[in-house]
């Protein structure tokens, strides 16, 4: 044999042994839990996305509503064009559905427009528009569905904990608002792999586990109180762990046979390697480059905790939330959520403050403690407040244009304020004027 292709031999040898040897001492002497990356999500067509509608819900019956003798109608000028507006019951509120789609909710029913139904705003009233249709219907609100968004605020997390076993678990971030305009009743998961589930809206995050890595297809439906079922279909990958750790698996999980059949065998390989000069070198050389990975792979990978998970979407979710109410919300004991706010927070994923006597409240690390304790403002309701202080008295059409945002959009954060107590809202005839409240804090920090 030619000394080059002895040595080759010789080098591959070497290899496989320092393989084996290394996946045995890590099965024996870690004992630690596999942990790898989050799953890749990627898109499909938009067209394989649905709304659906339940029996509970029915087609919008409009002869019957421009026709009804009780409804007040009065003449008004929509966007330059002299209209007819029927005036819905007080409790009529419109919805806004995914794919564009509206719907008018009374105290009796929730009906679906026609497609190309629009919502225009006649002096802060919204206004809704139907396709062909000379009257318009005035209604006394707007809300948006949740149903667009539930797989858009999602997180992947997978996790190997023994061989050809991939747990992936997913996070709904949007099951964790609270108070939403249209509750969430359940949702069900296709798989893709010919497994599927049907669970509550009160569970954030579910658990599925795969055989073998690879793409699948997952299709979700989700259901709101009004009836409606709105499903995507989308495509992940979970990922191959890498030989290293699918070796370790292996020995991990064969680790008995492995030890009674080959102890000898792995201590001889181990002696040839440590008692020669290269073997000493190539040996602390892999040790030097796994023990960090290891310990990198546990710190950064934290969140891939089923419950932990779960915990840190809650208060990314909604920051400054106190320690009772995710001990609600998420339904852990006592125990378990100091356990896991004690690690996020050692980890710096998060950090804590305590407020007043008896709370202590949880933010997303990199935000800013807000000095005022009672409420977290967004950058756009900022906004709202700073131009209502400058100009007391403005109309929320005023604030629209003058902060260059949706009618509608306005109309939901000035809702929120006022109840908040951070402006007040003031109705004059058929107009509403918007002024600051004295002694609020407003700085949202």
């Amino acid at each position: 044999m030619p000394l080059h292709s002895a040595s080759s031999v010789r080098r591959v040898n070497y290899f496989g042994l320092l393989m084996v040897a290394t996946a045995l001492i890590l099965c024996v002497f870690l004992d630690t839990q596999v942990v790898v990356s989050s799953a890749d999500t990627g898109t499909l067509d938009s067209s394989l996305n649905s709304l659906q509608l339940s029996d509970q819900t029915t087609n919008m019956n409009y002869t019957a509503i421009v026709t009804n003798p009780t409804l007040t109608t009065s003449t008004i000028i929509l966007n330059g064009a002299i209209k007819s507006m029927v005036e819905l019951p007080a409790e009529s509120i419109a919805v806004m559905l995914p794919d564009d789609r509206l719907a008018i909710k009374s105290s009796d029913e929730t009906s679906i427009l026609p497609e190309g139904s629009t919502i225009y705003y006649y002096e802060e009233k919204p206004v809704i528009s139907v396709p062909q249709q000379s009257k318009v219907l005035g209604v006394s609100s707007v809300v948006v569905s949740p149903l667009q968004n539930f797989t858009v605020k999602t997180n992947f997390i997978q996790s190997i904990q023994e061989l050809d076993v991939y747990s992936v678990q997913v996070v709904f971030f949007e099951l964790a608002r609270e108070n939403p305009d249209v509750a969430l009743v359940n949702y069900g998961i296709d798989w893709g792999d010919g497994g599927n589930g049907t669970y509550v809206a009160d569970t954030i995050a579910v658990a599925h586990e795969y055989k073998k890595s690879g793409t699948y297809r997952l299709m979700v439906n989700v259901s709101d109180e009004l009836g409606f079922t709105y499903v995507t279909t989308q495509q992940y990958t979970v990922n191959y762990e890498g030989h290293l750790t699918h070796s370790y698996l292996w020995v991990n999980k064969n680790k008995g046979p492995v030890t009674a059949v080959s102890a000898s065998f792995g201590l001889l390989a181990f002696g040839l390697l440590v008692f020669t000069e290269s073997g000493k070198y190539k040996l602390l050389l892999l040790f030097t480059l796994l023990i960090p990975l290891y310990t990198r792979i546990q710190k950064e990978d934290v969140l891939d905790q089923f419950v932990r998970g779960q915990i840190y979407g809650f208060i990314k979710t909604n920051p400054g939330v106190h320690y009772n109410q995710i001990l609600r919300k998420v339904g852990v004991k006592n125990g378990t959520l100091s356990y896991h706010l004690g690690v996020l927070e050692k980890t710096e994923l998060i950090q804590s403050r305590r407020e007043g006597l008896k709370y202590r409240a949880f933010y997303p690390t990199g935000m800013n403690f807000p000095k005022a304790e009672r409420f977290r403002l967004t950058d756009l309701q900022i906004q709202i407040i700073g131009s209502i202080r400058s100009q007391p008295g403005l109309a929320q059409k005023e604030i629209a244009r003058l902060l260059g945002q949706k009618p509608q959009t306005i109309n939901y954060n000035i809702k929120v304020l006022d109840q908040a107590g951070l402006i007040s809202v003031v109705k004059a005839g058929r107009k509403t004027r918007c002024f600051p409240v004295p002694d609020a804090d407003n700085s949202g920090q």
